[in-house]
């Protein structure tokens, strides 16, 4: 097994930060006594982790404290978890600020460990979270190392990336490992000072003292991890499973007045729904964006795409245009994205010149910017109707209606038997022709190559029409669509042109 640990050392800050292009005043979260995590302009100024509040007020004070949300923590680090699923199923959370990933089985997939640690890196950063990373052979080991001082924050700072799998076995863990604190060990913290008097500074040292007396002294909880960072004993997980549904939340670091300020932090949440998505391997056609405001409702901004997907960029693309169009009646101080419905990511087949799906999902991009610009009502497609006159057996429904949807019937089941082609031009209303010596006239005599075709209905709401169809064909050998209006009462029956062929 191989093991990658992810550890979020400023998760505590970060789930005030990430909103945050950059932290031009100094931040930091402190609980009732002290600073416990401060912000890299904080640090500038002096303030360390663990000095007492009034002692970082005096070094900067303009230094805003916050106290520590361990809610939002726990959500955060779910989001996280979600992202790191695009990488591999057997993700564990490691609380209150790690995550523990086995990736054996996807170094295949993505070449080797540096690709794929590459590729978590980046499934991650839209989250805007510092994170440090390790490799072990088991999960207890890679936790403690990826909080030691040798873990790095970009997979392409270490070489080790590069070995195979054997070779990283034999490696990381064991080395690595003896060279670590013994203050990373959680059951170790009560005994700290004792381990310290006894000169011991390394967890290798403590591995190696007796252990029936460092059990008989320490306890055995100290032992049983020691044994399973040494993976000399097992240590089942519980792997995390991606939420049903998808809901996020971000709070904006200040009021925002204008649409496209929004969205910067709106792109965050979006990366977050792309990333569930890609867990689940699913995708959606329908998601909702809110802007909370103090004195007002919220803002909703309803997305729809016009066929599946879970492209960021398509999403992203939407929502700058959809947000172009709206108008926030106060200030924004929070955004949340919602997305009840995922249906299964259709797989292309593989087809070696199958270029329809490429040509659907342009398609889909434009009828998504014609919709977010114009109205979704104001664009439409043509769908048939049941009605065999040529002028009511179509309708303009909107263009991502499902079939019969809205009361429509569908088509006549003898529209795909009639005799005649039907042309794809039909002029708005039947222009009236002459006749010259019993032939129908338009610039010219046409002669008559097909029909009749007879169409004769819409008794049943006054419309009532009786026409013998032909196609027709002018001296220059174009095709029109005619029909012979039968006459009543002795009149004589008319011609008129009705259509064109291309």
């Amino acid at each position: 097994m191989l093991w990658i640990g992810l550890h979020f050392d400023r998760l505590t800050l970060d789930v005030f930060t990430r909103a945050r292009v950059g932290h031009d005043l100094p931040l930091a979260v402190c609980d009732a006594r002290a600073v416990l995590v401060p912000c890299p302009a904080a640090e500038q100024a002096g303030v360390q982790p663990g000095m007492r509040r009034a002692t970082a007020l005096a070094l900067a004070p303009a230094l805003r404290m916050l106290a520590r949300d361990p809610v939002r923590e726990e959500e955060l680090l779910a989001q996280l978890a979600v992202c790191a699923l695009q990488t591999t199923p057997s993700v564990s959370l490691e609380p209150p600020d790690g995550l523990l990933l086995e990736v054996a089985a996807s170094l295949r997939l993505f070449g080797g460990l540096r690709p794929l640690a590459a590729r978590l890196h980046a499934a991650l950063a839209p989250l805007g979270c510092a994170m440090r990373l390790a490799a072990a052979d088991n999960a207890r080991a890679a936790s403690l190392l990826c909080r030691g001082s040798d873990a790095v924050r970009d997979p392409m700072d270490d070489p080790l990336f590069d070995a195979t799998e054997e070779a990283l076995l034999r490696a990381l863990s064991k080395p690595r490992l003896d060279a670590l604190p013994p203050t990373l060990l959680r059951s170790a913290q009560p005994h700290l000072e004792v381990i310290q008097g006894l000169g011991v500074r390394t967890l290798g040292e403590l591995d190696r003292l007796p252990r029936d007396g460092l059990a008989k002294r320490f306890g055995t909880a100290l032992v049983q991890e020691l044994d399973r960072a040494c993976g000399r004993r097992p240590e089942p997980r519980d792997w995390f499973a991606a939420p049903a549904t998808f809901a996020a939340r971000l709070e904006l670091p200040a009021q925002v007045e204008s649409t496209e300020a929004l969205l910067f932090g709106a792109h965050r949440l979006l990366a977050q729904l792309s990333a569930w998505l890609g867990a689940r391997q699913a995708a959606t056609r329908e998601f909702t964006l809110l802007a909370e405001h103090d004195d007002a409702p919220p803002t909703t901004v309803p997305l729809r795409l016009a066929d599946p997907s879970r492209d960021l960029d398509r999403f992203t693309a939407l929502l700058r245009e959809r947000l172009s169009q709206v108008a926030l009646p106060a200030p924004a101080h929070t955004l949340r994205l919602a997305c009840d419905r995922a249906m299964p990511l259709a797989h292309a087949d593989g087809r070696l010149f199958d270029a329809g799906p490429r040509a659907r999902e342009s398609l889909g991009r434009l009828v998504e910017r014609l919709q977010a610009r114009l109205g979704r009502d104001r664009v439409g497609r043509l769908h048939a109707f049941a009605d065999h006159r040529p002028e009511r057996a179509w309708r303009i429904v909107p263009v991502d209606a499902l079939p019969g949807a809205g009361g429509q019937p569908p088509a006549p089941a003898a529209a795909s038997k009639r005799g005649l082609p039907r042309p794809l031009w039909l002029l708005r209303r039947p222009m009236p022709l002459a006749e010259r010596l019993h032939r129908p006239w338009l610039h010219g005599p046409l002669e008559i190559v097909a029909g009749p075709e007879r169409i004769e209905g819409g008794w049943w709401d006054m419309h009532l029409v009786q026409r013998d169809y032909f196609i027709a064909q002018d001296e220059a050998a174009a095709l029109y669509w005619v029909f012979r209006a039968r006459g009543t009462d002795g009149d004589s029956p008319a011609w008129f042109l009705h259509g064109c062929f291309g």
